[in-house]
């Protein structure tokens, strides 16, 4: 096994590192994805990113379809910190849920793709950047409980672009994506691609998924921090719903 210690050179290598012979295996999953990868994790992700509001209901949020959502993915740090923001924000439509960038129910099939020391790896690499998610002894939860994954903003029913169990990048004010969003969208695009293709190896694991990862953890920073300012809304004209730029 490559040394846990040298993720990030080892991303950055890798996409310094010329390419012969055709396209490298990180391009051929990408390609995957963008063909059959999308529908199928689509399948696959059915759980949705965000907690249900009270405008939720068995016919779904806003009038969506009904989409099965696992009720037990907060961590106790997690919910004492949403608390917290909310309080600081009464009434705030815009600070009122957490969303998921990369949707949490595409942790599961990722996971149980690596092998036992790879899930370990994620354990060492990120819990020094994450501490209050690593303190679940669950990989899974602790990886759906990552702050540098989480955006704030109004309920689902009350957003006109939610997208389902679908990637949601966080953007500023001029519509672009933010850094941390881009290398948590890298990362993505990664696990569909290996979902959809049933396979993992060690150097794109650590090049294209767990590097991404950590600089998102990086520029986010170790504390929880559901900062309301890093989300930015636009109200539409319906009353009460708002999108990205």
């Amino acid at each position: 096994m490559h040394s846990q210690a040298s993720s990030v050179e080892k991303y950055t290598d890798e996409r310094a590192r010329p390419r012969r012979g055709g396209v490298s295996a990180g391009g051929a999953m990408t390609a995957l994805q963008r063909t059959a990868g999308n529908a199928a994790v689509t399948a696959m992700v059915r759980h949705g990113r965000h907690d249900h509001g009270a405008g939720c209901s068995s016919g779904g949020c806003g009038g969506s379809p009904a989409v099965q959502r696992a009720k037990d993915w907060k961590l106790g740090s997690t919910s004492t910190e949403l608390a917290s923001v909310k309080a600081a924000h009464p009434g705030d439509p815009l600070v009122d849920t957490l969303h998921h960038i990369i949707p949490k129910s595409l942790f599961q099939p990722f996971l149980a793709l690596l092998s036992p020391a790879q899930v370990t790896q994620i354990s060492t690499d990120l819990a020094p950047l994450a501490p209050a998610a690593f303190a679940s002894p669950s990989v899974d939860k602790a990886l759906k409980n990552l702050p540098a994954n989480f955006r704030v903003g109004p309920r689902p029913e009350n957003r006109t672009d939610d997208p389902g169990s679908g990637l949601d990048v966080n953007t500023d004010a001029t519509g672009s994506t933010t850094p941390r969003s881009a290398q948590l969208e890298n990362a993505y695009n990664y696990m569909a691609a290996a979902i959809s293709a049933g396979a993992v190896t060690q150097t794109d694991f650590d090049s294209q998924f767990l590097a991404p990862v950590i600089d998102a953890c990086t520029l986010h920073g170790a504390a929880i921090d559901i900062d309301p300012a890093r989300a930015t809304w636009i109200p539409d004209p319906v009353p009460g719903k708002y999108h990205k730029p």
